[in-house]
């Protein structure tokens, strides 16, 4: 006997096996992990855009102080 029909047998049932834990639907796993992600990226944009806000009170502090010596 070969072993070829046997490793097509079961790697036809292991695709299969797989397959069948494969969801279209998210689980709340997932949902939440979208949730925490988004998060995340919101935190990263308002820290970014305060950072600017601070270089640019900076700069303009610098100006002016750079002005005032004049």
């Amino acid at each position: 006997m070969t072993l070829k029909p046997i490793v097509t047998v079961t790697a036809v049932a292991m695709a299969l096996f797989l397959s069948a834990g494969c969801s279209r639907e998210e689980g709340p796993a997932e949902k939440a992990g979208k949730a925490i992600d988004e998060a995340v990226e919101d935190s990263k944009n308002a820290v970014e855009k305060a950072g600017d806000k601070v270089e640019d009170a900076v700069d303009e502090a610098e100006k002016k102080m750079k002005e005032a010596d004049k």
